[in-house]
């Protein structure tokens, strides 16, 4: 693994403690632009949700939605 690598690795791992201390299930969306929203483990739709990125309009409910 090269150092560039290594880094890019921990600052994902980072990542996703920080938004799962914060209440987020934080699963990154495929192809960037999110993270899911929702709590962990409620995914009984089997989606994640990204309520704040990817919205149509600011009156939208949800942004991003991709299955788990």
């Amino acid at each position: 693994m090269t150092g560039r690598k290594a880094a890019a690795d921990a600052d994902e791992q980072a990542s996703l403690a920080a938004g799962r201390a914060a209440g987020y299930c934080s699963a990154p969306r495929p192809g960037g632009g999110g993270r899911c929203t929702r709590p962990p483990g409620i995914h009984s739709d089997g989606d994640h949700v990204d309520y704040y990125n990817g919205r149509p309009s600011e009156g939208a409910a949800e942004g991003y939605r991709w299955p788990q």
